[in-house]
């Protein structure tokens, strides 16, 4: 490399990576396969990219996120404009997640979760691994471009308003419902935390009406023509005709009554904008910080033979300017029952709240609205206090979490040839917890050889993929939703 080739990375290496924003896609700017789009067989120039982002994430991962130089940085720059010019969008996304991971960890910024980068990394992997092997469908393609289509007679009842902070980007999105399906209408833009303060009052509009975003979670809205995209999410173009409407409680109760198992695989699969519906009784957990929602026992979601399902709950945002640790804290303390909407989190645990409404008819976005005294029974009744416990197999998996994490942040040199005993032992204590997976995986990754990054690639992506299949049960088994 010449003197000005080093310039040149040097200068890419901290230059921003131009992504198509939210409001890109809205008016379909982005280039990829639109909806609804027949599949076609993969080009040579897909087949390229795609192979090359397999290559540059596989000697990532035997380097370590830590060791990114920046010839490697400026090679994930290449795998994202390459995936862009041959309508790979879901591998493009996962290419630039990757990059704003590995450069967030050089700069030591307080975002950098190990976790999450660990969850690019895979995700980079899999779907170059599976455009690689010629699988053509729109599930790996992904989709860029949003495209709308007409619909009549739409009653939609608002559900509750959530804060938006996602890479430069804060707004809020505020979701509907007509009984059966979720639907979505935001206020996404670059910007910081301010901007998501202050956007729940921001204007929305379909058609002729004009309405806040505060205004639309408590209310409805009637369409006579209705914009709606394949994911849900509601348009406001010219065509759109649209008056507010009082909030239809009767549409909401719907999303309530199917068993909860059935709602987090449909969460899982990413239907239903992530969410999920539950009746119970907030109780408070083991510290201030982590209240659990105890599940109606008589609610038509809840297995009457079943142990008590506990749903342990997070702070989506740590921020006093929102409303959430104030709002769960009273919930908690208040035992108060409730219909509760939340969102799934990427493990599943714990869960991500976004509204709550009271068997007075009141519904309150916990992001925005901050509940006082007076919304609460002032004699609530005594609290069930759930015990939090481990499933079974549960200390085992720890050894999997523990190697795969390590794995993605040191590479290869987390995994020295002295450590095989160790790993022996952990596969041993797999095997007793009736993990044998989970063993050979750990076991693969432990001997793959060291001078094949794309074999290490795979077997590191098989651990993880474990640990993650894995991890989900347990959680699930100890909520009490065995199945």
């Amino acid at each position: 490399l010449q003197p000005r080739c080093f310039h040149l990375l040097a200068v890419l290496s901290v230059l921003p990576v131009e992504a198509p924003s939210p409001s890109d896609e809205a008016r379909g700017d982005a280039p990829a396969a639109l909806d609804g789009a027949p599949t076609e067989p993969l080009s040579a120039e897909a087949r390229a990219a795609a192979a090359m982002a397999f290559d540059v994430g596989a000697r990532l991962l035997s380097a370590g996120l830590s060791r990114a130089s920046t010839l490697r940085m400026g090679e994930l720059v290449r795998v994202v404009y390459a995936c862009r010019r041959a309508g790979l969008p879901r591998l493009e996304a996962a290419a630039l997640a990757v990059y704003e991971a590995a450069r967030d960890l050089r700069e030591r910024a307080p975002s950098f979760r190990l976790e999450e980068a660990a969850g690019r990394l895979a995700e980079l992997l899999l779907v170059a691994g599976r455009l690689t092997e010629g699988d053509a469908s729109r599930e790996w393609r992904g989709v860029a471009r949003r495209t709308y289509a007409e619909r009549r007679s739409l009653r939609l009842a608002g559900l509750g308003s959530e804060p938006v902070l996602s890479k430069g980007y804060a707004g809020v999105v505020t979701y509907f419902t007509d009984g059966e399906s979720v639907f979505s209408a935001q206020e996404v833009m670059p910007g910081d935390d301010d901007r998501a303060v202050h956007a729940y009052d921001a204007q929305l509009r379909f058609g002729e009406t004009s309405l806040s975003h505060r205004e639309a979670a408590r209310g409805g809205l009637l369409f006579a023509s209705a914009q709606v995209s394949a994911d849900g999410r509601l348009g406001a173009g010219k065509s759109v005709a649209c008056v507010a409407t009082a909030h239809d409680s009767r549409l909401v109760a719907r999303l309530f009554d199917p068993p909860l198992p059935a709602q987090l695989a449909r969460a899982s699969r990413g239907e239903a904008h992530g969410l999920l519906f539950v009746r119970g009784t907030f109780a408070g957990g083991p510290g201030p910080d982590a209240p659990c929602l105890v599940v109606d026992r008589g609610a038509p979601h809840a297995d009457p033979s079943a142990s008590v399902v506990t749903l342990p709950l997070a702070l989506p945002i740590d921020d006093l300017r929102f409303a959430f640790r104030e709002n769960l804290a009273r919930l908690a303390q208040a035992a108060a029952r409730v219909h509760l909407v939340a969102r799934v989190t990427p493990d599943e645990a714990p869960l991500a709240p976004v509204a709550v409404g009271l068997d007075d008819g009141r519904w309150f976005s916990l992001g925005y609205d901050r509940l006082s005294a007076r919304d609460l029974p002032s004699e609530p009744p005594e609290a069930p206090r759930p015990a939090v416990t481990r499933a079974p197999g549960a200390p085992a998996l720890d050894a999997v979490r523990r190697r795969a994490l390590r794995f993605a942040l040191a590479g290869t040199e987390s995994l020295p040839s002295a450590a095989l005993p160790e790993i022996t032992r952990e596969a041993e204590r797999l095997r007793a917890a009736l993990m044998g997976v989970g063993a050979d995986a750990l076991t693969a990754l432990a001997l793959a050889p060291r001078d094949a990054p794309a074999d290490v690639a795979r077997a590191w992506l098989a651990l993880h993929v474990y640990w993650r299949v894995a991890e989900t049960t347990l959680t699930r088994a100890r909520w009490g939703l065995d199945e």
